[in-house]
């Protein structure tokens, strides 16, 4: 599937993402992404993605390389660079 493919090329892609969010439309031209999907997409992603039965992980991938995933990013790193972390599960 074409949007899935799409969705996979912006990960690790930040230039990809950006042009995603810049121009929408051009990217799903260039992905193949067929007309109705991109135009659901463009008028309602959110919507879209879910009528579209797309997976979840894929949904949020997209939504953030749209730049509208409403949760900020997080990462383990302070947590796991944590000098008093004994390493142990609690």
């Amino acid at each position: 599937m074409e949007l899935h493919r799409l969705i996979s090329a912006t990960v690790g892609n930040p230039r990809l993402a950006a042009r995603l969010a810049q121009d929408a439309e051009t990217v799903y031209g260039e992905f193949e992404v067929p007309q109705a999907q991109a135009q659901a997409l463009l008028a309602n992603p959110r919507h879209a993605l879910t009528q579209l039965d797309v997976h979840p992980n894929l949904q949020f991938k997209l939504l953030a390389a749209l730049g509208l995933l409403s949760l900020p990013p997080a990462s383990i790193q302070p947590y796991l660079q944590d000098p008093h972390r004994d390493g142990k599960d609690r």
